[in-house]
């Protein structure tokens, strides 16, 4: 019994000391002086802050307004307005990557060498100067120096090279070429006696191969052509001293298969002559005891035609050499010049003609409907006023570039959209390719 009633006592001061303890108050333990044994202290719960309080579940089925931009995959901020004298840099946020945005194909600016041009002369101090243009009057360049003369500028089929006769060199004339952009002026030839042609020719005394490579011209008596590269020289055709090589043009065919050319035998007798340029054999294809005033081949050079004085046009084929007659006086007086189209789907022949006997000048016409025989002298189509000096084709032949009295107008083949580009006294107009 005695040792129960100990045991309790034992129990109970432990317990008591361990209630002390828990409270955190000073202890006198025996042997060890007073004691504060805080080792169990009450802690507080902490509340959880609102951005990481759990969201009820269907609070999740809605989405909030400020954050719906899926109609704009990019939301551009809005400008930052910062106080007057605060050096803060603004900032600015993206809320979503961007997406590329899909752009155009940038487009080149083209060179004078992608473009078409026209090449023509105008008087400057008394003397033709040699510009380009582009083909509504704008981009004027001049590529002679004032104070020297150019004449007849034509361009190469391929549309790279500009042909012309100038007297730059100690003023001789000979035959230049320079390129569309105006670089690579050279000479091709360097005579001291080298003629310009009548005032009545409207054409250039020289004609460009259909490889662009190389170019027949006139000299003295003779047909010469000359390589543009190799600067070689070769006579095609060597006529009586006595007679004039009055026109020359190359046939526009790939295989170069002819030059054609008219030899003046005095005055009042012509004769149209073909050459190979290769073999340098001679063809008689015409002659007359009148003047021959022009030529020109079709597109497809299996034709040429030739103009007989002021009222008479006929045409002839290498291959059979028999003349037959396009116009016999249709009206009161051609003009000189005869020119084909280059378009290789029609050949259309452009002429300069007087309408009316009271016309102050030629007009642009076209090739309506050939003769069909002595009775009928054939028509022509009018496409402009009077007073025409010169005329060129466009490369592909839908258009026609003419000037008139010193203006320069274009026109569609079919007479349409006639329409002035430029008011600078142009000369000798030619049209290039691109």
């Amino acid at each position: 019994m005695r040792e129960t009633l100990k045991s309790l006592s034992i129990f109970s001061a432990l317990l008591l000391l361990l209630l002390l303890i828990s409270s955190g108050c000073d202890v006198n333990i025996p042997g060890c002086g007073k004691r504060s044994l805080p080792f169990f202290k009450s802690v507080k719960p902490t509340p959880l802050p609102p951005s990481v309080v759990p969201t009820p579940a269907a609070a999740l089925s809605v989405p909030a307004p400020a954050l719906a931009l899926s109609k704009s995959p990019t939301a551009t901020p809005k400008a930052s307005v910062k106080p007057p004298g605060s050096l803060q840099a603004p900032v600015e946020m993206s809320l979503s990557k961007s997406e590329p945005t899909a752009t155009g194909t940038p487009t080149a600016t083209p060179t004078p060498q992608e473009v078409e041009k026209i090449a023509y002369t105008t008087l400057e101090g008394g003397k033709p100067t040699l510009w380009t243009m582009n083909t509504d009057g704008t981009n004027r360049a001049r590529l002679t120096p004032s104070g020297t003369g150019s004449w007849f500028p034509l361009w190469s089929p391929n549309g790279k090279w500009l042909a012309f006769l100038s007297d730059m060199t100690g003023g001789k004339v000979n035959l230049f070429i320079v390129q569309k952009d105006g670089t690579g002026l050279q000479a091709l030839t360097s005579y001291d006696d080298m003629l310009l042609p009548a005032a009545a020719h409207v054409k250039p005394p020289f004609s460009w191969s259909p490889q662009s490579d190389e170019i027949a011209f006139c000299y003295r008596n003779q047909v010469w052509k000359v390589n543009i590269e190799t600067l070689d020289l070769q006579t095609l055709s060597s006529e009586d001293p006595a007679y004039t090589v009055s026109a020359v043009e190359w046939a526009p065919h790939r295989a170069n298969k002819y030059v054609a050319f008219l030899v003046d035998q005095g005055k009042n007798y012509s004769i149209l002559k073909l050459v190979n340029p290769r073999l340098k054999d001679l063809l008689t294809l015409a002659s007359t005891d009148q003047p021959m005033v022009d030529i020109s081949w079709t597109s497809d050079a299996r034709e040429v035609a030739y103009l007989v004085g002021q009222d008479t046009l006929y045409s002839a084929s290498p291959q059979t050499s028999l003349p037959r007659v396009l116009l016999n006086h249709p009206c009161p007086e051609l003009g000189p010049l005869v020119s084909y189209s280059p378009s290789e789907s029609s050949s259309i022949l452009m002429l300069l003609a007087k309408k009316l006997d009271t016309d102050p000048g030629y007009r642009v016409a076209l090739l309506d409907k050939s003769s069909t025989g002595p009775t009928d002298p054939g028509t022509l189509k009018f496409l402009s006023q009077p007073g025409v000096d010169d005329a060129t084709w466009s490369p592909d032949g839908s258009k026609i570039a003419y000037v008139l009295s010193g203006d320069l107008w274009v026109v569609d083949a079919t007479g349409q959209n006639a329409h002035r580009v430029a008011l600078i006294g142009v000369q000798s107009p030619t049209w290039s390719k691109k």
